[in-house]
């Protein structure tokens, strides 16, 4: 009887094999792996993105109950400059870039700030102090989830925010010759409204030009327009816009802030970011 050949020969990956897998495997997640991360962030940003739209309804259902919502404010009723606020108010919400409510500072190296008013912001539209401690507007970033802005606001106009509030941080720094303000409860959870659109100084767009440019932070504003700059619409758009950037122009378009993953911050939609730049 003839014994069966046994087969001694071993099964496995030879080396070459093995550096085939591994080759593949490295191209797959040099592809793969980054588009994950963009997902993640893009989600966040659309999460952030809900914000202006809880913001803008906020407004919106406040205007239901009254038309002159808006202007419920002690900085268009109250004071000397009671009626000239009044009209700048009311210009401001027919206008390109709408009313600026706050400014948002970000740069990579120190916490998002929170501020009223800055220099280098084109300063026509700026009216933080139409927010106070209450009515429309202050209500409204309540009920939208931007706690502490108003808090800030203020702090920063009665010349008191050099120290911790409530609801809010102010850090020092720059050997404590500057501070940075902002909410305890974070207003954004996506990397470019915390971060910027670079992780180094070096790769941030420059703001402004020549001798004034600055190359290591670059400011937003929460800016806010009566829909298609028409006051009998009776309903506002909110967008996040880059210095001298608008909501809407007369042909609809807009330059809010435009993610690099596309989400545009504009509750006009991708229209409101038709002529984006920085």
């Amino acid at each position: 009887m003839l014994m069966q050949k046994q087969d001694n020969k071993k099964h496995g990956f030879t080396l070459i094999e093995l550096m085939v897998v591994i080759t593949v495997m490295g191209i797959i997640s040099a592809v793969a792996v980054p588009n994950i991360f963009g997902m993640v962030e893009k989600s966040r940003e659309k999460v952030d993105l809900l914000k202006l739209y809880y913001l803008r309804e906020a407004l919106n259902r406040a205007l239901i109950e009254d038309e002159s919502a808006l202007f419920n404010s002690a900085f268009v009723k109250t004071g000397d400059k009671a009626q000239e606020n009044l009209e700048k108010l009311k210009k401001a919400l027919k206008s390109e870039s709408g009313v600026q409510l706050f400014i948002v500072e970000v740069r990579p190296d120190l916490p998002t700030n929170v501020q009223g008013k800055h220099s280098s912001v084109t300063a026509n539209s700026e009216m933080s102090s139409l927010v106070g401690n209450s009515g429309t507007w202050y209500n409204a970033l309540k009920e939208s989830g931007f706690n502490g802005v108003a808090d800030i606001l203020i702090a920063r106009t009665n010349n008191d925010w050099k120290k911790d509030g409530e609801t809010y941080y102010s850090v020092p720094y720059n050997n404590n010759s500057d501070y940075r303000t902002f909410p305890k409860e974070p207003m954004f959870i996506s990397r470019e409204l915390n971060k910027g659109k670079s992780s180094g100084l070096d790769g941030i767009t420059s703001q402004g030009s020549g001798s004034k440019a600055n190359k290591t932070n670059y400011r937003l504003t929460m800016s806010v327009q009566w829909s298609g700059r028409n006051e009998h619409s009776h309903s506002v758009e909110v967008a996040l816009l880059p210095n001298g950037g608008k909501l809407s122009t007369a042909n609809g378009e807009g330059s809010a802030l435009l993610s690099e993953h596309g989400v545009c911050f504009s509750t006009y939609g991708d229209i409101g970011c038709k002529n984006y730049k920085y």
